[in-house]
């Protein structure tokens, strides 16, 4: 188990509040007079103790004094019965766990309300992912009612860290094939590109024709056309899913020979296809969840302020699933651009592992077969040159990683994202049709009497890009209602303390920092080597996934084994797929007690 993947375990620092092992600064402590003496209970390994000690050691030397508050550290080596732990006397004041099982303890209320003590203070949340912050909010309803969760709610924690999933890609099997890299975030392009003469496009992977290098210098290389051309990757914008899935295709043996692994890209998870153009695997209509999953109703992105369902939405903003199912005539309101469905999104998620032979939804379906048929395999599938991507949490591979044997080969780029382009991304070569005979644009050349220029498609003045969305693990700190009540106000003190921007700074070293300012600065200087700015990108637009959504994550599990195991492996159709678990997915989201506020 790597470093972190403890620290987001679904056992982690829990049944501590009885079986705790303290150490370093909980052995032969001496507690200043009249201190109020903390424990703070946590899971790590021998790697991430030493920045939870100095982060410990700096507040009982710093603020600890001004506050009267001495804290004692207790790291867990496994837990027992997360229930039965909260359910007792807890020792522990401050725990640590993660949004796995928050809702499953919170909502039985065993974590102290924490909002009078933030408002109080008029504690600072600014630069918070707003998708961690509200997943850390909830308002358990009375007997009978409904518990709401998300924007708006009670806060029944304080966000900590950041576990999310980010794209690795082996960046030298990318050089040797002749892709140029370059590091250039989309809103700096512009500027980046009067400043050095060049004319870069806002592409995460594009390819320039020989006569159109964009800049001097850059690698010249056959693409998987047969043509020369400039292969540029940039590691700070997102691919589009055309770009994506190109990039798979050029590095598996079926579409290139000599490409260096046999396959090109592995993940486990839709929800970058589904979150980026608005869906989701729920859906509140205003009254009960829906199960969404394979949602057939268009997706709309706002390319002006308009109004849909009562609801004001800006310009770039995706409309919910509540207001477009909802609004009469949606198709018809000025300022909304159709984007695909959810259906749509999870179909190009499963053509990935399909065979080229099978269809998973009828004819134009079939699959891409870029994909490992053994994709839950992924970390292993990447370190050992089965493919040359994968989608993977930042901590379960980053010190894996270092020490393995491709350390020197891999850096992260942000996961891709929907994006359209004028003219469109692809083009079927010699007029043939299926994945085969499909090939990236490049930009320069002449299709169907078009000059592909690469620029981006917008209406109204909004570029037809969607969300920047990805899953992740968040980590929060609570206090146990079942401890002491005269620590309430200390445990308080540390953990407001804890989660403010220069105790931040210190925690890099063990997780992404939840506020901004320090992810976009000292978290990129914690490793020079390798791209952090795209696992930064990607821990702000974060958001917690399907497992977390309701008490516990049993409801997913009731149509994940079809998912993975018939559904991505070419043994059920959709069809089939939703004959067999609709029905039951949809009676346990409508009958859930939780509704989630403010999301999609």
């Amino acid at each position: 188990m790597s470093k972190l993947t403890k620290v987001f375990s679904m056992v982690m620092g829990v049944a501590m509040c009885f079986a705790t092992v303290t150490l370093a600064t909980g052995c032969g402590e001496k507690i200043p007079e009249g201190t109020t003496r903390v424990r703070f209970t946590y899971e790590a390994d021998m790697n991430i103790n030493p920045t939870f000690y100095e982060m410990i050691r700096r507040y009982n030397d710093t603020q600890g004094k001004t506050d009267n508050v001495y804290v004692s550290a207790d790291m867990v080596q496994g837990a027992g019965n997360m229930r039965a732990t909260y359910e007792g006397q807890c020792e522990s004041s401050v725990v640590m766990l993660s949004d796995e099982v928050f809702k499953d303890i919170a909502i039985d209320g065993l974590f102290l309300d924490l909002t009078e003590y933030a408002e109080r203070d008029q504690f600072d949340f600014s630069g918070m992912p707003t998708g961690l912050l509200n997943s850390a909010r909830m308002t358990i309803g009375k007997k009978g009612e409904k518990t709401y969760t998300g924007e708006g709610q009670n806060l029944q924690a304080m966000p900590f860290g950041i576990d999310p999933f980010v794209l690795y890609i082996n960046r030298q099997n990318f050089e040797n094939w002749g892709i140029n890299f370059i590091s250039v975030a989309e809103n700096e392009l512009d500027a980046y590109n009067e400043e050095h003469g060049t004319h870069y496009m806002p592409h995460g992977y594009a390819e320039y024709a020989e006569g159109n290098a964009p800049a001097t210098g850059l690698t010249l290389s056959e693409n998987l056309a047969g043509e020369q051309v400039y292969k540029v990757f940039n590691n700070r914008i997102s691919t589009n899913w055309e770009e994506f899935r190109y990039l798979a295709k050029c590095f598996t043996r079926s579409y290139r020979a000599d490409s260096p692994t046999p396959n090109g890209f592995v993940t486990g998870w839709w929800f970058p296809f589904g979150w980026s153009v608005g869906g989701d695997c729920i859906g509140w209509d205003g009254e009960k969840y829906n199960f969404t999953l394979m949602d057939e109703t268009p997706n709309y992105l706002a390319t002006k302020e308009v109004t849909v369902n009562g609801k004001t939405y800006s310009a770039g903003d995706l409309i919910t699933y509540e207001d477009k199912v909802n609004a009469d005539g949606i198709a018809g309101i000025d300022g909304l651009f159709e984007l695909p469905s959810q259906r749509e999104a999870v179909t190009e998620f499963l053509r990935y592992s399909l065979n080229r032979d099978y269809a998973v939804d009828g004819s134009g379906t079939e699959g891409y077969q870029i994909m490992p048929s053994n994709f839950a395999l992924r970390l292993g599938n990447f370190t050992n040159n089965t493919v040359s991507m994968v989608c993977e949490q930042y901590s379960e591979q980053y010190y894996d990683m270092t020490s393995s044997n491709i350390r020197d080969k891999y850096d992260y780029a942000p996961v891709w994202q929907y994006r359209q382009y004028q003219g469109g991304s692809t083009y079927q070569k010699n007029g043939s049709s299926g994945f085969e005979n499909e090939y990236l644009k490049v930009i320069g050349n002449e299709y169907a009497d078009r000059k592909f220029t690469g620029a981006l498609e917008y209406e109204n003045g909004t570029p037809i890009v969607g969300a920047s969305a990805v899953q992740g693990k968040g980590m929060y700190l609570v206090i146990p209602k079942n401890s002491d009540p005269a620590k309430y106000e200390a445990a308080w003190k540390f953990i407001s303390w804890a989660t403010g921007e220069e105790v931040q700074k210190i925690m890099t070293k063990a997780f992404v920092p939840v506020r901004q300012t320090v992810a976009e600065n000292e978290f990129l200087e914690f490793d020079s080597k390798y791209n952090l700015w795209a696992v930064a990108h990607t821990a702000m637009n974060f958001d917690i996934g399907d497992w977390s959504y309701f008490q516990n994550g049993e409801w997913v599990t009731d149509w994940s084994g079809d998912f993975n195991d018939q559904l991505r492996k070419g043994n059920q159709t959709i069809g089939d797929f939703l004959r067999y678990n609709e029905s039951k997915a949809s009676s346990a989201c409508a009958n859930t007690n939780i509704v989630i506020k403010g999301r999609r």
